[in-house]
């Protein structure tokens, strides 16, 4: 068995600690980047409505999520988002992947405490005569000053001078990205325009490819103009980002956004997929760019995201990513822990001395909604204490939809295992009898397998051995899922969650 390493209070951080760093800069599904900086202080929205900040753009400090702000107007899933300031007024554009496919805008007067607006809805998503939906909105200034609302598809609408009212019909100002036969890719899909303005030219950059492909899917691709109603012509470096082949480190590269540093460095951050890991997200990567003399930019030669890099100069670290170990007696719930259900799940919550209390809801794993958290590594084990009350069952997860999880739980004096992919755990079958309604149990994510630990002192460990092999579940991943980490409870009564504790487990590196 493959040993713990030395405990880290925080998940992995990129930065090596010797002026270099690693990609990625968060390791789970925090796609689809966009980020802006405000002096020395950088700001990153990621789908889903997650805000954090940083001072050297390798650690990255959560600060809050709009989720529950957002599922009240029903403009939750929100994709590809636009960050951007204006004035003193931050604006967040976002297409909401909800039955009604909303286009929103949301503002405030501080990005770093809030509070902000309510989401002000924009309208329906426009299709194009060719039948493709136009998502992913970008605010972008024209010379005069007037503001549009570039979309897919190199498409644009005319805003009101607040920028919050789309007030006439969509134009299209550039054609897709030509793509060469030799990339297999999902579909052309020219999505998450993003913008910087640089020595009297707008640069534009989009993904194109498909971001769910096969690895050579998704690609950035760049563009320059004088004016943003064109003419837009294509940059000579093009693909400034693609993965050529499955054998490199990371796949699907797309959705990138500019950064400038206050010392002149540029650098674009993107997601990628960890080759084989689909079922681990698309997780955020950086890469330096540099200007060219016939002026445009490119990823410097022999620069690799999977290779260790310069840390941007000057910065100052902050506190990354999440804790490892939550304090589940404090009310609220974390930020880690907090998705795009929050809402029906508070309702289920309250904290007490003896930990977090969870009402019981569904007849089982895949009828129930478990509460997620952050894992944050490659290969982890996750550990919880619980008191499982009567009529209720109570267990920990790798869940990344209702169609694909995996977990063990306690139930009316049995230990059992669920796996929706093997129909027959449904059943009550090698379960194991357990005298009392305390437990411990230890799910170990290792090398795509899960494999399933109880005991009664968190010392002590029994293995069940009915282990999953979740790599299948990538066929069920979608752009907002991904395998975490999490506590279900089923049935009917409560149950109390005492502690929940991730570790790093020591393995092959990406």
């Amino acid at each position: 068995m493959k040993g713990i390493l030395a405990m880290t209070k925080r998940t992995r951080s990129a930065d090596l600690g010797n002026g270099t760093y690693l990609n990625p800069i968060m390791f789970g599904n925090y796609s689809d980047p966009s980020i802006f900086r405000d002096g020395e202080d950088y700001y990153m929205l990621l789908i889903d409505g997650l805000v954090l900040h940083s001072q050297d753009l390798v650690n990255w400090e959560p600060l809050y999520t709009l989720h529950e702000q957002m599922a009240k107007f029903e403009v939750n899933h929100p994709w590809a988002p636009d960050l951007v300031k204006h004035g003193d007024t931050y604006y967040y554009y976002a297409f909401a992947n909800t039955e009604k496919h909303l286009l929103f805008v949301m503002t405030t007067k501080d990005i770093k405490n809030g509070p902000w607006t309510d989401p002000i809805i924009m309208g329906v998503a426009d299709d194009t005569p060719e039948g493709d939906e136009l998502i992913d909105p970008a605010l972008v200034f024209d010379l005069a000053g007037k503001p549009w609302l570039f979309m897919s598809k190199n498409c644009m609408y005319p805003l009101s001078d607040d920028c919050t009212e789309i007030i006439g019909p969509f134009k299209q100002v550039a054609d897709d990205p030509p793509i060469p036969d030799e990339y297999d890719i999902e579909g052309v899909y020219t999505e998450g325009p993003k913008f910087c303005y640089h020595n009297g030219y707008y640069y534009l950059m989009v993904a194109a490819g498909g971001t769910l492909g096969p690895a050579t899917a998704h690609g950035v691709f760049a563009y320059r103009a004088k004016d943003i109603h064109g003419p837009w012509e294509l940059s000579p470096y093009n693909p400034i980002s693609h993965t050529d082949s499955s054998r490199e480190t990371w796949w699907t590269k797309g959705h990138a956004s500019f950064i400038d540093t206050p010392d002149g460095e540029w650098y674009i951050l993107y997601h990628g997929i960890l080759k084989g890991y689909l079922e681990q997200g698309r997780m955020l990567l950086m890469e330096p760019i540099e200007w060219t003399d016939d002026g445009w930019f490119r990823i410097p030669e022999g620069v690799r995201p999977d290779m260790p890099l310069p840390m941007p100069k000057n910065g100052k670290k902050v506190t990354h990513g999440y804790p490892l170990s939550v304090d589940l007696t404090n009310p609220g719930l974390p930020l880690a822990w907090q998705d795009s259900n929050v809402i029906e799940q508070n309702e289920r919550l309250s904290f007490t001395p003896e930990g977090m209390k969870l009402r019981a809801e569904g007849e089982d794993l895949n009828t129930t909604d478990p509460i997620l958290y952050s894992a944050g590594f490659e290969n982890f084990e996750v550990v919880a204490e619980m008191k499982v009350g009567a009529g209720a069952g109570g267990g920990l997860t790798m869940y990344t939809t209702k169609d694909a999880c995996c977990g063990i739980a306690l139930k009316d004096g049995s230990i059992r295992v669920f796996d929706q992919h093997k129909p027959l755990l449904k059943k009550k079958f090698n379960t194991r009898d357990w005298p009392s309604d305390s437990i411990f149990f230890k799910l170990r994510y290792y090398d795509h397998s899960v494999s399933h630990w109880y005991s009664a002192d968190g010392e002590n460990w029994t293995k069940l051995n009915i282990c999953a092999y979740v790599a299948v579940y990538c066929a069920h991943a979608n752009y907002h899922t991904w395998l975490r980490p999490g506590v279900f409870a089923y049935g009917d009564g409560e149950i109390i969650v005492k502690s929940f504790e991730i570790k790093e487990i020591e393995g092959p590196k990406f």
